[in-house]
């Protein structure tokens, strides 16, 4: 496929330690940010259900794994046309993938689904704050 062709112009160079790594650090950013004790009962509030209640399944958690390692997967993949990947950069790129994509995305399917904007407001910084995640690991790593 030629979409895929794309990818063998960094062979070398392309992050997978930093991907699987960016992948299960904003999955279990996602474990502790919506526990109770975090932002889970505002959360939980807010959707307009008790805490005790809100149950993920196997398959959510496993879904959740599969999607942050897309995303870490297009984020590690940008950073090669960074040079040198520094953390500014990083952090720019992350704010901006969070601007341009994901709130949009956020606010735009939560008010036509009625969502609170607290709703939207913890789950679209949960999205924040693993990008900005990717972005310290890359600049460590």
């Amino acid at each position: 496929m030629i979409i895929l062709d794309i990818f063998n112009q960094f062979p070398d160079q392309f992050p997978i330690l930093e991907t699987l790594i960016s992948a299960f650090v904003a999955f279990f950013l996602g474990v502790l940010w919506y526990h109770p004790k975090v932002m889970g009962e505002k959360w939980a509030e807010a959707v307009g259900q008790d805490k005790s209640n809100v149950k993920i399944t196997f398959a959510g958690y496993i879904l959740a794994i599969v999607l942050w390692t897309i995303s870490a997967s297009v984020y590690s993949f940008l950073t090669t046309f960074l040079a040198p990947p520094a953390i500014g950069a990083l952090l720019g790129l992350s704010t901006f993938l969070w601007i341009g994509f994901i709130l949009p995305a956020v606010m735009i399917g939560g008010m036509f689904m009625g969502k609170k904007l607290m709703v939207m407001a913890v789950d679209s910084s949960y999205f924040l704050a693993g990008l900005y995640l990717f972005a310290v690991i890359h600049d460590v790593l």
